[in-house]
């Protein structure tokens, strides 16, 4: 029988059942299963990247900020902020791995964080300390071998012994301290291994999942709920209908396909028992939970989809906030953590990810540009007018 109502609605499976279907069940708890489970139903948030594969919208997210962080360009820089041109990390930039440009690995970087709260990269290290391979790998298949002593390290390995890196359950290779990097966020209290941040996500990647249940249910199966009763009367009031109308109808009615119409030669009429799908308020429950995914994530609400505010202003203002709260302050901790890992904070040196290009950053930087011509135009009056001043006393006005 396919998408039958009384399969969906009394889990019926049977189609040579032709009685009432309360009489085929009598054990089922109906109003258990017309009003839904009385106890709440949570995913199983433990495989962070199957809910990836699985919910739109928390893969949205993710991949949004990881395209944000992406865009960064990479430069090397040295203690006073001056641009170096030549070096072999420059090499390993434009050529990390034999599949993905640096913004594919910044990428991943991203992916993997949001979804373990831990990267890793393999970059092992040649002869002179030179690095000239950088491949990100899954963190789900990481394990980080710790040495057991967590207090009183002052380097690196001290807390960290090795790698093993799970290509399939069986066949495992074993990796140095120094051949892998690890980037790790901060929960605030665990040193290693943080706690995933889908973690945080269970109650609305639940209701998420639960609703996109429920529509398709509606969708499929449950198209009207409600009674048929005899609309025939006479002198005295409503006849009721005779067991051989009732049995006729409910045996077309079980029958029927869910786009099938019913006939029959009996009056009736039709009381709903079921709420418009607009009064459940299914599509208000996803917009809360996705905003839980976004505020988790540190980004802004106006620069997804969504049916209202997205105004010029609001995009334009959302996409500067989340790079300013939250892209550029996580991709310099990135890059640090990856100028450490290469041994270029020794060299007086570090990578650095400009955003100067990023048209909506750009407005911001007209702004300052013009804010300081003024404040020169000023500058320059004060000079002119034979007011000595010094040079903090300039820089003070330039604000420099």
């Amino acid at each position: 029988m396919n998408n039958s109502f009384w399969s969906a609605f009394f889990g019926i499976t049977d189609p040579k059942l032709n009685n009432l279907a309360r009489n085929q069940v009598p054990n089922r708890q109906y109003s258990v299963d017309f009003f839904g489970k009385k106890t709440a139903v949570w995913v199983d948030t433990s495989d962070s990247y199957k809910l990836y594969i699985e919910i739109p919208e928390l893969r949205t997210v993710i991949n949004k900020k990881a395209q944000m962080l992406s865009l960064g360009i990479p430069k090397l820089v040295n203690d006073k902020g001056d641009i170096i041109d030549k070096h072999w990390v420059l090499d390993l930039i434009r050529n990390p791995n034999p599949l993905q440009s640096w913004s594919d690995v910044i990428y991943s970087i991203s992916v993997n964080d949001s979804l373990h709260s831990s990267s890793f990269v393999y970059a092992p290290k040649r002869i002179g300390e030179i690095v000239n391979l950088f491949v990100p790998l899954p963190s789900h298949k990481m394990q980080i071998n710790t040495t057991g002593k967590s207090l009183k390290q002052m380097t690196k390995d001290g807390l960290i012994k090795s790698y093993t890196y799970n290509y399939d359950g069986q066949n495992k290779e074993d990796l140095s301290l120094e051949e892998v990097i690890i980037i790790q966020a901060n929960d605030g209290i665990n040193i290693l291994n943080p706690v995933s941040r889908i973690e945080s996500l269970k109650f609305p990647i639940s209701n998420i999942k639960a609703q996109y249940n429920k529509r398709n249910v509606l969708l499929e199966n449950l198209g009207a709920i409600g009674i048929l009763s005899s609309e025939n009367s006479d002198m005295g009031g409503a006849l009721p209908m005779t067991p051989e109308e009732k049995r006729d109808i409910q045996r077309d009615w079980y029958y029927r396909n869910k786009d099938e119409l019913m006939i029959t030669e009996s009056a009736v009429k039709w009381q709903p028992m079921s709420y418009p799908t607009k009064d459940l308020m299914l599509f208000e429950e996803l917009t809360a939970d996705k905003l839980a995914i976004i505020d988790l994530f540190g980004l802004n609400y106006y620069i997804f989809s969504n049916e209202k505010g997205s105004t010029y202003s609001n995009v334009r203002d959302g996409m500067r906030m989340a790079y300013t709260d939250t892209i550029i302050p996580e991709s310099k901790k990135i890059y640090d953590n990856i100028s450490e890992s290469l041994g270029l904070d020794k060299q007086g040196l570090r990578l650095v990810a400009d955003y100067d290009h990023v048209p909506v950053l750009q407005d911001d930087y007209l702004s300052q540009s013009e804010a300081l011509n003024k404040r020169a135009d000023a500058l320059t009056k004060i000079v002119n007018a034979g007011i000595g001043l010094s040079e903090e006393e300039m820089r003070a006005l330039l604000n420099i």
